[in-house]
C-alpha cells in the first residue's frame, strides 16, 4: 500500500509540480494552533520525592509524564531573497499560553502544485532558542524545527493554510522527547 501511495504521489508531483515558479514577494505569516498536540514528553517534578517522579532514561532531573497540549501563537517573516535559487531565509517566533517561547531562523522553499500554481507546499528547517516555562521540557535550550506549510495561494498572493512541525534538540540535551505543532496560518505578501 505504501508503494502505491508513493508512486501515486510521485506521478502527481511530476505532472503538476513547478519548482521554477518563484514568489517575488516577502510575506508575513500570523497564526495559531496547538503545541505538543501529540501530548508526549516530560515535565520537571515540583516535589522530587513524590510518588510518580522518575529520573527517567539517564536524566538526573526527576520528571513526570507531560500529557498536555497548549495553545500556540506564531509569527514569521519569509524574505524574498533566494539562496541557491530555491531556498529562502525566514525567521519566526512562537509563544504558548503555558509561557513557552521559541524564536528561530532557517531556510524554506516553495513548491507550487496544480495548473493554477495555487497549492503551495513549503518545507522548512530552522534552529532556535527554546524557553519552556510551564510547558513540556524538551531537554535543551537549542531546538531544531522541521516541517512545513500546505497553503492555498489566492490571485493576490495571500496564502491560507496549515503548518505541521516537529521540535527536537537532536540529542544535545539529557533527554529529547520532541514536540509537535500544528499551526493554522494567514500569510500576507508585500514587496
Amino acid at each position: 500500500m505504501k508503494k502505491i501511495l508513493l508512486i501515486s504521489f510521485l506521478f502527481f508531483a511530476s505532472t503538476t509540480l513547478d519548482v521554477e515558479a518563484q514568489s517575488k514577494y516577502s510575506r508575513l505569516s500570523i497564526g495559531g494552533g496547538l503545541n505538543n498536540f501529540q501530548k508526549n514528553g516530560y515535565a520537571i517534578c515540583p516535589n522530587p520525592g513524590d510518588a510518580g517522579c522518575d529520573a527517567g532514561s539517564g536524566s538526573s532531573t526527576p520528571s513526570v509524564p507531560y500529557m498536555q497540549s497548549s495553545t500556540a501563537f506564531n509569527i514569521e517573516y519569509f524574505t524574498n531573497f533566494n539562496i541557491l535559487k530555491y531556498l529562502k531565509p525566514f525567521v519566526g517566533f512562537v509563544y504558548t499560553d503555558a509561557e513557552a517561547y521559541y524564536s528561530y531562523g532557517g531556510l524554506s522553499g516553495d513548491l507550487f502544485f496544480g495548473k493554477c500554481k495555487c497549492i503551495v507546499v513549503t518545507p522548512s528547517l530552522a534552529a532556535g532558542w527554546y524557553i519552556d516555562g510551564s510547558e513540556i521540557k524538551l531537554g535543551h535550550k537549542v531546538e531544531f524545527r522541521s516541517g512545513g506549510d500546505v497553503t492555498y495561494r489566492f490571485n493576490n498572493n495571500v496564502r491560507i493554510g496549515v503548518g505541521f512541525f516537529h521540535l527536537s534538540n537532536a540529542n544535545l540535551g539529557d533527554r529529547n522527547p520532541g514536540s509537535e505543532q500544528v499551526i493554522f496560518k494567514y500569510q500576507i505578501p508585500f514587496k
